[in-house]
This record gives structure tokens, sequence and C-alpha cells, in this order.
């Protein structure tokens, strides 16, 4: 039984890494460093752990009713999450390999599915709430949701990279919004299914769903749009070639000197016919 749930834990992660990860058409990126970022992304999960229950400690013991909700969902949660996974995502900026828009979408992807997979692990194990009802719902809207998020960061942010290696303005701008989306969305999710409503359930199910078809579309759209993210070196200039210099047609009978032109150019003597 615990393969099975194992298995049902981390095979949506696997499924939706693989997808991604073939749809870079340009130049697949190394199987190693994707591996370590997903690694990086579930070790920033038990990160955000730690941080996001000090959190919630202090919100919890300071602030209520709607108001709480609201701070401890997209600050105490969702922006604590997603900077992580943020983090992960930031360890390739210098990398050789990271040439390309789509490879922000690879890695934020690998971050973002390495951080819910290990969440999932503890999900569908818990001994009150886990098991495969648990890894069913996970498998439909949670580590989707994930990815998703890992697309939208990793499209911002490969076009984030590309405006700061061009020189041209708005790339802070894109590494905020990298960040800034997925919290946004993220925190709407968990906020509404916080509040035990039938209706909002409804919504956040439903906005989740369409937050993941949007981020599918636009992983065809960005593989199939990718952009270097390095500007093309400037072509050669072609210079004129000097024009060459006439060699020598007579010589002057009086002077010696070497001439091209009627007269010679030392003592005026004419050219012999």
């Amino acid at each position: 039984m615990d393969a099975i749930l194992l298995a049902a834990a981390l095979l949506p992660a696997i499924a939706l890494m693989v997808y991604v990860y073939n749809r870079d058409k340009v130049e697949r990126e190394p199987v190693g460093l994707v591996l370590r970022v997903l690694l990086l992304g579930a070790l920033s999960g038990l990160v955000a752990a730690f941080i996001e229950s000090v959190l919630i400690d202090v919100f919890e013991s300071t602030l209520s009713g709607a108001f709480l909700i609201i701070v401890e969902y997209f600050i105490g949660v969702a922006a604590v999450e997603e900077a992580c996974k943020y983090a992960a995502l930031s360890s390739v900026k210098n990398n050789p390999a990271f040439n390309h828009i789509f490879d922000a979408v690879v890695y934020a992807v690998a971050a973002a599915l390495g951080f819910a997979a290990l969440e999932n692990v503890f999900y569908v194990f818990d001994p009150i709430d886990g098991g495969l009802d648990t890894a069913f719902w996970r498998a439909i809207l949670s580590v989707p949701g994930h990815a998703a998020d890992g697309v939208v960061m990793g499209v911002f942010f490969g076009i984030a990279r590309r405006r700061e290696l061009h020189g041209e303005p708005g790339a802070r701008t894109y590494y905020w919004l990298a960040w800034l989306l997925p919290v946004i969305e993220h925190g709407f999710y968990d906020a509404a299914l916080s509040t035990e409503s039938d209706f909002m359930a409804l919504v956040a199910m439903a906005s989740d769903l369409a937050f993941i078809a949007i981020a599918f579309a636009l992983v065809k759209r960005t593989a199939s749009k990718d952009a270097p993210l390095h500007p093309k070196p400037p072509a050669p200039t072609l210079t004129q070639a000097p024009a060459p210099i006439a060699s020598p047609n007579w010589t002057c009978p009086s002077c010696g000197a070497p001439n091209s032109g009627n007269f010679c150019i030392h003592c005026g003597a004419r050219r012999p016919e």
C-alpha cells in the first residue's frame, strides 16, 4: 500500500515535468541541471514550511477574521512558497545552459514540481486526511496548480533575463511579476478554500483549472516562439579595400625612375613613344 501511495504522490509531478521538458524544441536542457533544480525546489519546501510556521503563529496571535485569512494565505503561505521556488529558479540565472526564454519555463516548473512532489508526499501519507482520495484530487488541482505557477514564473523570468541582457527597460518589473503573479493565484486559491464555503470552494477549483489551462497554452506559445536570451553579435562591417597601386609600365631613359604616366615624375621627361 505504501508503494501505491508513494507512486500516487509522485507520478503527477513526474508526468508534468516530462511533458514540459519535451516541449523544448530548440535545445533540450541538461537532465542533471533540471534534476538539481527539482531537488532545490523540494528542499525549498522544507525552508518554506519552517518560515510559514513562524509567520502563521504570529499572524494567528495578532489578527482575526477576513484580514487574518488574507494575510495568512497571501503572505504567510503563497508569498513564502513562491519566493522559495523563485530562489531555486534563480540558481540557474547565470548558467550557460540557460540561454533561451523557454529554458526558464523548464527550470521554473522543475522548481515548482520538486516543491509539489515533496508536499504531496506529506499530504498523501497524512494519517488522518491522506490516502488515495487525497492523491486523486491533488493530482487534478494542487500539483498542476504548482506547475502552472511555475510556467508563469518561468515565462516572466525568461523575458526579464532577455531584457536585462539586451539592455532593454522593464527587466526589473518582469522579475517582480515572475514572483508576484504566482503569489496572487496561489494566495487566492488557498484563501478561498480556507473559508470552508462550498461556493468559494467551487470558485477556487474553477479559477485553478482556468489558470492551469492558461499555463498549458503559455507552454505551447512560448515553446513555439522561443527566442535566445543573448543578443546576436554585430555583423562584421565590410571595409572597402584600398585601390591597387598601378605597377610602373615604363622607365625614364634620362633618370631611370619607374613611371606609369606620360611624363617622368622626377625629371619631367616625356614618355618615349
